[in-house]
């Protein structure tokens, strides 16, 4: 595929130790072709970036799907060619971007590329630093239906890259096994030494968890079936002889919905009851890791694979309409590597697998319900992760102006930050599949992919005692021997600005007087020097409670103003409302006014004719009254006539 073979095929007659120093020295020199270059003590080295392209199945040939959209140049080149109907089609049309798009890759294995022939020429590298203590990272990236599950963990068939650096590490290990389990991992970088109780805890939690898994050589589930892969693997010699020995130690955990659970974790009998979500906390150095995952100790490479069948039976999977048994997760297998002499760890190297979810677009994928929020937490994660990768190439390209890197806004990002910031050897597997109806999120990928390409990783080099892990107890505290205390003692006092003469450093040879004096001189000193110390502590309290005080005060005369002018915006906006309300007011007391009018008023000739009826009426009731009033005054006369007779007529009548 381009890249010469670096290891050398199994021969039991090949010398161990020789064999591994020629292939670190070959393997060196294939990476400094490859843009690895040291500067100031620390290795420089682009992150390494694979494509691997999935061939086509039979009912996406039936549908058409191949329209030479992904097109091999050779083994570093691809391009890739927009179909028609994809949206990169439809805007090149409008005049937008382009049709054709050239990547550049690592390594490019095509459909044809079996699992054996992808392992032995991309992580070789990153195997034997794990094996020197340094610590690795893979991971897989791609659309959804891409291939990436069966890359990482692959099938009985065919081993994926996880059983395989599995079986590496064990042929590494060969019979150095640290048989006991009272060494443990312990938060990022160090180790815990157990009790027996804690020892037999480990062991009954590793039995009930293998008592569980039927037997892996007869399991159709499993990626790996526990045989030796020798057959298709390189050689891996014993690196060191002596009392060096190796204890492997394994976690499984997913990252579901932006919750972290441990694939570990015996399954809960009810699938009402919740799965207890684990916490990313950091240690003492930054370091992040997730608190109580369950780790447990593998020796064996039947073993190891009873692990990945129990943690593949937790994850979380589902159907999609792209994909029958979609990952909707992302699943992390780490293993941690302690070197152990005499009952010390000598070094504790972490070697993490990342399965990614793969990015969809919900309209082809058809979710909906929990689906849907699935994608929605594994797009937004992948899309984190790409700021990071981004913002780390911008801070590269421009280190006058360093922009904010994500790391905190995901889980998946935040623990791998120690890594991707230099801490270890990073690489990245690119999966896609030749679909034309995934094209645009194809390119998407691959342009992610030019970018993390162009990352670089700067990997500093230590000596190995700074590297040297703390070895801690029950409850976390550390555990130090008086050899060591005398070690430190002894470099503490070798290491004083102000050296001792040598008088006075055979203080054995001086008599009890000048050794009085020298002790007082020394204590002269010491006082003089706590009591500098006193007045310059005094000195930058002072000084601080000033500056404090002085904040305090500036951020109180802040606060007055800003509430004054709070207080002069709310009481104006308080006056025009109440002049709103005022003049709609007056309005509503004008409307009801005209509307009143409008209801009483009467025309002017219907209001002539009923004053002329009035008068009528008046005029009638006078006429009324008058008669009878004369009908009064003659009523007299009247009954005097009807009394007496008829009376003469009044002459006024």
């Amino acid at each position: 595929m381009g890249i010469k073979q670096i290891y050398l095929w199994r021969d039991t007659d090949s010398e161990p130790d020789s064999n591994y120093h020629k292939e670190r020295h070959i393997l060196q020199a294939e990476l400094s072709g490859k843009g690895s270059e040291k500067a100031g003590g620390a290795e420089q080295q682009t992150m390494s970036v694979y494509l691997r392209v999935r061939p086509f199945s039979k009912e996406e040939l039936s549908q058409d799907e191949d329209q030479n959209c992904v097109v091999i140049e050779n083994s570093q080149m691809v391009t890739l060619n927009a179909p028609k109907g994809s949206a990169t089609m439809k805007s090149s049309e409008k005049g937008i971007g382009l049709t054709v798009h050239k990547f550049s890759f690592s390594q490019v294995f095509g459909p044809e590329t079996t699992q054996a022939e992808l392992f032995d020429n991309t992580f070789r590298s990153q195997m034997l630093d794990f094996w020197d203590g340094k610590n690795a990272l893979i991971f897989s990236y791609g659309v959804t239906n891409a291939g990436k599950t069966f890359t990482i963990q692959g099938t009985p068939e065919e081993p994926g890259i996880l059983p395989r650096v599995l079986d590496a590490t064990f042929h590494h290990i060969g019979d150095r096994q640290y048989e006991g389990m009272d060494l443990k991992p312990y938060l990022r970088n160090d180790a815990q030494c157990l009790d027996p109780d804690q020892v037999d805890q480990e062991r009954w939690a590793k039995a009930a968890i293998f008592a569980s898994v039927k037997d892996v050589r007869t399991s159709d589930s499993s990626s790996c079936s526990g045989k030796s892969l020798s057959s298709s693997c390189l050689s891996y010699s014993q690196t060191e002889a002596g009392s060096s020995q190796f204890a492997l130690w394994a976690a499984f955990f997913e990252i579901y919905n932006e919750c972290v659970y441990d694939l570990l974790q015996p399954s809960l009998g009810s699938r009402s009851k919740k799965r207890a979500a684990l916490h990313v906390r950091e240690d003492g150095a930054g370091n992040a890791y997730v608190k109580d995952l369950r780790w447990i100790n593998i020796q064996t490479l039947d073993e190891a694979c009873k692990l990945l069948q129990f943690g593949n039976k937790n994850r979380s999977a589902a159907a999609t309409k792209m994909n029958h048994s979609s990952s909707r997760s992302h699943s992390i297998f780490t293993m941690k590597l302690l070197k152990t002499e005499g009952g010390t760890v000598r070094s504790v190297s972490e070697f993490s697998l990342c399965d990614l979810a793969g990015s969809e677009r919900c309209n082809k994928t058809k979710t909906f319900g929990q689906r849907l929020k699935e994608a929605g937490n594994i797009n937004n994660s992948l899309l984190i992760l790409g700021k990071c990768i981004t913002a780390l190439h911008n801070n590269q390209n421009n280190r006058m102006k360093n922009s904010y890197i994500p790391f905190r806004e995901s889980k998946l990002t935040k623990l791998f930050q120690a890594v991707l910031c230099g801490s270890g050897r990073a690489s990245m597997i690119v999966n896609i599949n030749q679909c034309a109806s995934t094209y645009d999120e194809t390119l998407h990928v691959m342009k992610f992919s030019a970018v993390a390409k162009q990352v670089v990783q700067v990997i500093p080099e230590k000596p190995l005692e700074s590297l040297a892990p703390c070895l801690v107890g029950r409850g976390g505290k550390p555990l130090v021997s008086t050899r060591m205390l005398e070690e430190q003692a002894l470099e503490n006092v070798l290491s004083e600005d102000e050296p001792l003469d040598e008088d006075e450093a055979n203080l054995y040879l001086l008599p009890q007087n000048e050794l009085v004096n020298l002790f007082e001189r020394l204590q002269t000193k010491l006082l003089a020097e706590r009591r500098r110390n006193m007045k310059q502590e005094m000195e930058i309290r002072k000084e601080m409670g000033d500056a404090m005080l002085q904040q305090l005060m500036e951020s109180e005369e802040l606060r007055r103003r800003q509430i004054e002018e709070l207080k002069e915006s709310h009481q104006e906006q308080l006056e025009n409302i109440f002049e709103m309300y005022k003049d709609a007011i007056k309005e509503h007391a004008y409307q009801s006014a005209m509307d009143t009018l409008e209801n009483q008023y009467v025309p002017l000739d219907e209001f002539l004719d009923e004053q002329q009826k009035v008068e009528v009426c008046h005029f009638t009731e006078l006429q009324a009254g008058v008669r009878v009033g004369d009908f009064i005054i003659q009523l007299p006369r009247r009954v005097y006539s009807f009394n007496n007779g008829p009376v003469m007529p009044h002459s006024s009548i």
